[in-house]
């Protein structure tokens, strides 16, 4: 079995290091049919993780963001996990490029709608008009009160709200516009196409009200909304989201226009999706700025101990430097030490060296394996090979 996984990790990297070879530094852009190839390329056998997963349900995902800005650096290759909290990140870290990696396909077919809503909106107002297929309202003319490029993420929102209806016409039409782009990348897929308009319709539906689930915590807290994780703030009380400022949301809208926010099909612990990655970034002589893995790794540490072990490898063998940070989420029964207020989750920011340097000497294992739960669901869940994700997540923790 070990055997065969190096046999096919080398033949991969063999590869694609021929594939790549003659490419130089990271590209400006890249042409619509080089993006369709690499997504393509890159992605492995998708798996199944329950629950759609419009939005994130990280309330603390924008506290390490000073800390991204501060000690990381920009350029580089940026690699995340999930939906639109991606964007933020990408906003404050300024990568050359970016690799969005998920288990589940629908989280690629989200992003290519992502995608081409950021081509078709010429700023933050009309992205959220899009998203939301609101138009305005009887008699109300577009040039009146509308947020100017220096308006405030709060006031735009607002403005949504107020001066703005959704529209069940404009849905239908804009969808026609959106899946006219989404071709363009290769998808004509009947299926991916049904599911990408199911997306749409469920943010058109729910509105700025949108959230990771509608489950009751049974704690007196809920899920935050969209527009509660748009208006999210530091732990300094800055707006830092990719709506906060019209240049974050033009950084990321640029990065799409030139194909360079790449969609995956992967696991963390897969033998593909990263290493392909990881070899991209060596052929193109860079390194990785900022790995966001959210919780990712409860779901593997809690399998059997080399499936977190094939993780570590594929971390270990992509190219970092001295800046090169990994940003966690936490999400449990366990209060976490730097837990902020009520928020549901705890973002920490960490050096991936200092992770890999821990793990050689056995930091991340226990002599005796330890019980713990993963909030919101009730039964326990027994951490497998003696390890602890709770002790995981708190240590090397760059966050003041």
């Amino acid at each position: 079995m070990k055997l065969h996984r190096l046999l096919v990790l080398t033949a991969l990297c063999v590869l694609l290091d021929l594939r790549f070879a003659s490419h130089g530094a990271v590209p400006d852009s890249l042409a619509l049919s080089e993006f369709a190839r690499i997504m393509t390329a890159f992605s492995e056998a998708p798996g199944h993780f329950p629950g759609d997963n419009f939005v994130t349900n990280e309330s603390s995902y924008l506290h390490v963001v000073p800390t991204v800005i501060e000690l990381g650096k920009r350029g580089g290759v940026y690699i995340g996990v999930g939906t639109e909290q991606n964007f933020s990140y990408i906003a404050a870290s300024r990568p050359d490029i970016a690799f969005i990696v998920d288990i589940r396909r629908e989280n690629l077919l989200q992003h290519l709608l992502y995608k081409a809503l950021f081509t078709q909106a010429r700023d933050r107002t009309s992205f959220l008009m899009l998203l939301f297929s609101r138009k305005y309202r009887d008699g109300e003319s577009d040039a009146i009160g509308r947020p100017d490029r220096t308006a405030s993420v709060t006031e735009i929102l607002d403005y949504i709200e107020t001066s703005t209806t959704a529209d069940s016409l404009l849905f239908v039409e804009n969808w026609k516009r959106l899946r006219r782009e989404i071709r363009r990348y290769g998808i004509e897929d009947r299926d991916d196409l049904d599911k990408m308009l199911y997306i749409y319709r469920s943010f058109y539906e729910k509105q700025l009200s949108i959230r990771y689930a509608e489950t009751p915590l049974g704690n007196g807290l809920s899920y935050p909304a969209f527009r509660d994780l748009m208006a999210g703030k530091t732990k300094e009380g800055e707006y830092a989201s990719f709506l906060s400022t019209e240049d974050a949301f033009g950084f990321v809208k640029h990065l799409h226009l030139k194909n360079l926010v790449i969609p995956v099909v992967g696991n963390f612990a897969g033998g593909k999706a990263l290493r392909a990655i990881g070899t991209f970034a060596e052929a193109h002589e860079t390194s990785v700025s900022v790995f966001y893995v959210s919780n990712v790794e409860y779901f593997l540490i809690n399998h059997f101990y080399y499936v977190f072990k094939w993780y570590v490898a594929n971390v270990d063998a992509l190219p970092i430097d001295e800046h090169s940070l990994m940003i966690r989420s936490y999400l449990g029964v366990e209060s976490h030490p730097r837990r902020v207020g009520r928020h549901l989750s705890t973002s920490t920011a960490h050096h991936i060296g200092t992770f890999l340097e821990s793990y050689r000497r056995g930091a991340y294992t226990r002599t005796k394996p330890v019980w713990w739960r993963f909030w919101p669901w009730d039964s326990p869940f027994w951490s497998g090979g003696g390890h602890s994700y709770y002790h995981l997540v708190i240590m090397g923790d760059l966050c003041p």
